[in-house]
């Protein structure tokens, strides 16, 4: 590990922040020993303190301040995720096994692979110690899932629990973004009048608000009857698609559109209630609230997605321009790291050639795959058609962003979280429909009605 990074971790865990953190940390291990729901929300909480980040660019060399206490929260960001994810991994070593036994998606198992070629590209011709944080930290991810959370997905209770927690991400980061900008929105639009919330920029906050689209909709369907927890989550969707407009991503607004496309894709008539239902209450805000107040850049905002230039034109082709002059192995190493432009596919081809191409296609193909099987599961069974839907339309988005920003090749952040919790959850449906077509077992015996 870097330094720097060392550092600023045991300044977190030594500081009345961190020691506190860390107090409170084993209160709710104990509990959520005992407790379903803690053990997911504390996978919220994991998700959301991945997405934390500050802009920093060669003009901005310090991001205006946030309120008490997400100033705080933000600046330590990175090691509140290490404690959470630490937290999760002892919870998940303590997860009895269940009716399933091998629990790991075969996408993971080629994006792991892609993984390793970046680590050894990194050891062998970069910075050796960063090489084995980013192998440690991504491995302890793979494991916390595969023992945790992709464990526990045993029956339709922990099912919907698991979206619950997913959903819960985009409802913490919401609220906290709501609190922040009753005070100063700025701190949060500063750049270029483009939302980014409590994010790195304005782009990530658009991938984590188009990635729990999915599970907010599945959320509002899985609920029949109009009680307050329906309103509910129907409030938070419609100010996640706001929000989502401020941050002026056309790439996380086509992630957005496509999950809502792909969820709704046998229900035409619900979609088209759905979209009317959503701009009714769109239209009802903006008559009370003018969108300058959160916003002066906001006809920018709309031009953006109708007249926007490619801004990645130039980078596209220079990706593509390395990996054709460099096809097996990836252009030559410059610095202790590997830096990733604005796709994770040609990112990884400049980079790492076809030696880290080939399993990412594999991936991806494997992903396609998996996505078929739970369309024509959600098909032939309607029982399971919002349950394979979120998936699908969740696995959708993350690829389809994925050909415009690298996050596939991230390690400890929430879009790769999210890609392995979709993908397990994926895998269990395919499991227990298996079951049931190979010993007869009912649906119904694992919860789902």
């Amino acid at each position: 590990m870097d330094s720097d990074y060392i550092h600023k971790l045991f300044n977190f865990l030594f500081s009345p922040y961190g020691i506190l953190s860390i107090f409170i940390g084993l209160i709710v291990l104990e509990k959520a020993r005992h407790s379903t729901r803690i053990r997911w929300l504390l996978f919220s909480l994991c998700c959301y303190a991945a997405s934390l980040g500050k802009f920093k660019d060669k003009w901005v060399e310090e991001s205006p301040p946030l309120v008490f206490p997400l100033q705080q929260m933000r600046d330590v960001g990175r090691p509140l995720t290490i404690l959470l994810l630490a937290v999760l991994l002892l919870l998940a070593l303590q997860t009895k096994n269940g009716w399933r036994r091998n629990v790991i998606p075969q996408p993971l198992i080629y994006l792991a692979l892609v993984q390793v070629v970046i680590f050894f590209k990194i050891f062998f011709y970069g910075n050796i110690m960063f090489a084995l944080q980013a192998a440690i930290t991504f491995g302890a991810v793979m494991l916390m899932v595969k023992l945790g959370p992709s464990r526990w997905l045993q029956n339709e209770n922990n099912v919907q629990l698991g979206i619950c927690s997913l959903a819960m991400t985009g409802v913490i980061f919401v609220t906290i973004c709501t609190y922040q900008g009753i005070f100063n929105m700025y701190a949060m639009t500063f750049h270029h009048g483009r939302f980014l919330g409590t994010t790195g920029n304005p782009i990530h906050a658009s991938t984590l608000l188009s990635i729990i689209i999915p599970c907010l909709m599945f959320m509002i369907e899985i609920r029949r009857r109009w009680d307050w927890m329906k309103f509910f989550w129907i409030g938070f969707l419609v100010v996640n698609i706001y929000f989502l407009f401020l941050t002026g991503s056309r790439t996380g607004m086509l992630m957005g559109i496509t999950s809502i496309l792909l969820f709704y894709r046998n229900r035409i008539g619900m979609f088209l209630r759905f979209c009317l239902f959503i701009s009714l209450i769109l239209g009802i805000g903006f008559s009370f609230v003018s969108p300058d107040l959160l916003t002066n850049n906001y006809t920018f905002l709309s031009n953006r997605y109708v007249l926007g230039e490619n801004t990645r034109e130039g980078a596209w082709q220079g990706m593509w321009t390395n990996f054709l002059n460099y096809p097996f192995f990836g252009s030559p190493l410059i610095g202790e790291r590997l830096g990733f432009g604005e796709s994770s596919w040609l990112a990884i081809a400049a980079t790492t050639g076809l030696l880290g191409l080939i399993p990412l296609t594999m991936m991806g193909l494997e992903c396609l795959k998996m996505m078929l099987k739970l369309h024509h599961l959600g098909t032939t069974k309607p029982v399971y058609f919002l349950h394979t839907s979120t998936v699908i339309s969740g696995l959708t988005a993350l690829l389809v962003g994925s050909f415009g920003e690298p996050f596939l090749l991230a390690n400890l952040t929430f879009p790769v979280i999210a890609l392995m919790f979709y993908l397990s959850l994926g895998k269990y449906l395919l499991d227990l429909n298996y079951q049931e077509k190979v010993y007869g077992f009912s649906a119904n015996l694992y919860g789902i009605k």
